[in-house]
């Protein structure tokens, strides 16, 4: 089957292309805004010296003829690396043009590095020399020729114009580390978008086999009997594909939630933006219009149908819950992602040392579906040191009791509004034994039965929703391969508690031994 998944290479520039795309249409608005800002000051500001052009002139037909090629190649030539390189001696044109019409003042050399920090939005070290370039040069010129534009006086000193360019070097260098770095950081999350893409078309792919190998083995069935012990495998294999199925449509749920809650967060941040940089125009056409010295009534009376449409006391209460809102949902997602990594990691053959506590936490994460409606979880974790094991295995053990416990409390809480508890301890026992503990408040196991809950296929739930296999297995895991001990301590009406011991340095298991483990009932 050939993949179509997209390639890490594909995945980067599709990233950086998005972000290219995003800064050239920063940039069209902002410099359509440098040239308003320039008029509205040449119109406040005294008049150039003696022949030269006006301020108003300059800022209107000198500004005019600063913008027509940026704006021109963003409209035409979005994400084109000319258009990022005219951007940049646009915006630093402006930056010597308002530093001309405000007479030098030291403030507006502040515009020089606000924007190169605008520039670096494009990830692309090279446009950040292109914009050092073109004010430096402008810088060397006007102050040779004409000083006042830069400096505000007529004989700066001599070193003025080393301390302006030591300072656009030290910003460059942070700058170009800070893209430098980016860009290395969207690789990796290219790679790693690439991997999980590839890790999701590889389950599927086994599922598709292992799916077909069932069937032909249950064919064979019926005709040799001495393959009834790979049947007997083959539909374990199954059982834990369906567990896995049923986990993941869990896991997916869990993830819509915070994922929704995100998207809204962000659909009001933009709706809240639109709406203040509505009020932000008319304000500024009122402001023009006072500068001009005819104040436009309706001007105002837009800025303030805008001001109360926008409901600023409302925006400025939930735009920072809203922002809080969509980090926290961010936060979730990574935490049942990382969980679900730690427990698909396959197992090395041999065993190896693991933090335990930490491999129980993402089980609880991945099976929380399970038991979410039914109950709530709390845990009770020692200070463990690293435990020699298999721990895709014990996951699988402790994964399978948490469901069953899940189960017990649905049948005692089903039609109430009651809640009931899982309660999973660690502990260290004699530095030689590790114990996990957990306790339910399900409704016990009657004595008749509590022998059996061990062997494979026995269940006492209906059909469809146990196969008799989790606790079967999870006696096969820690009994059989690491040489523990599983054992349950129940009282009808009370509950039940699974004690799981485990050897805290591990033990050697022939090969032969190792008997194939499935998943929860």
């Amino acid at each position: 089957m050939t993949s179509t998944l997209p390639t890490e290479n594909a995945l980067f520039a599709a990233n950086l292309e998005a972000t290219h795309h995003r800064t050239d249409q920063l940039f069209f608005w902002l410099l359509l805004a440098e040239w308003a800002v320039a008029v509205a000051l040449a119109l406040v500001v005294a008049p150039a010296a003696p022949g030269l052009p006006s301020h108003l002139s300059l800022a209107v037909v000198g500004g005019g003829f600063i913008n027509v090629l940026p704006l021109i190649l963003i409209w035409r030539r979005p994400d084109w690396w000319l258009t990022r390189q005219a951007i940049a001696v646009g915006q630093m044109l402006w930056s010597g043009l308002l530093i001309q019409l405000t007479g030098g003042r030291i403030e507006t050399h502040f515009h020089v590095f606000g924007s190169l920090a605008f520039l670096a939005f494009y990830r692309d070290w090279r446009t950040l020399m292109t914009a050092t370039a073109t004010v430096a040069a402008d810088q060397l010129i006007r102050g040779v020729l004409w000083p006042e534009s830069v400096y505000g006086t007529a004989n700066p000193q001599w070193w003025r114009l080393l301390e302006h360019a030591a300072w656009i070097a030290f910003e460059d260098g942070i700058l170009v580390f800070g893209c430098v770095r980016s860009i290395r950081e969207m690789r990796v999350i290219a790679r790693r978008e690439a991997a999980l893409a590839r890790s999701t078309e590889d389950v599927e792919r086994e599922v598709q086999h292992r799916t077909a190998e069932l069937a032909a083995a249950n064919a064979s069935l019926q005709t040799e009997m001495k393959a009834r012990l790979q049947v007997e495998t083959d539909l374990r294999q199954a059982h834990k594909l369906e567990s896995v199925g049923r986990l993941a449509s869990g896991v997916a749920h869990e993830i819509n939630t915070p994922v929704q809650f995100v998207s809204d967060s962000v659909h009001f941040l933009r709706d809240a933006t639109t709406d203040l940089l509505t009020m932000i125009g008319h304000l500024r056409e009122v402001e023009a219009s006072v500068l001009n010295g005819t104040p436009s009534l309706e001007a105002a009376e837009a800025a303030a149908y805008a001001a109360e449409t926008a409901d600023l006391p409302y925006l400025i209460e939930n735009m920072p819950k809203a922002i809080d809102r969509a980090l926290d949902g961010l936060e979730r997602v990574a935490t049942i992602v990382r969980s679900m990594k730690e427990f698909a990691h396959p197992d090395a053959i041999e065993m190896a040392p693991v933090d335990l506590n930490r491999a129980i936490e993402s089980t609880l994460v991945i099976a929380r579906n399970e038991y979410k409606y039914v109950a709530d979880v709390v845990t009770d974790f020692a200070v463990l040191p690293p435990v020699r094991c298999h721990a895709g295995d014990v996951n699988q053990a402790v994964l399978n009791i948490v469901v069953n416990a899940a189960h017990a409390i649905a049948d005692v809480v089903s039609g109430t509004p009651a809640r009931g508890r899982i309660t999973v301890r660690t502990r260290l026992e004699a530095d030689e034994w590790v114990v996990v503990t957990i306790t339910d408040t399900g409704g016990g196991i009657p004595v008749a039965i509590r022998d059996r809950v061990f062997d494979p296929f026995f269940t006492t739930k209906e059909v469809g929703r146990g196969t008799g296999q989790g606790l079967a297995i999870a006696r096969v895991i820690v009994v059989d391969r690491h040489r523990g001990e599983l054992t349950i301590d129940s009282e009808v009406g009370r509950g039940t508690t699974f004690f799981m011991r485990l050897p805290l340095h591990g033990v050697v298991v022939p090969a032969a031994d190792a008997a194939p483990v499935g998943a929860a009932a």
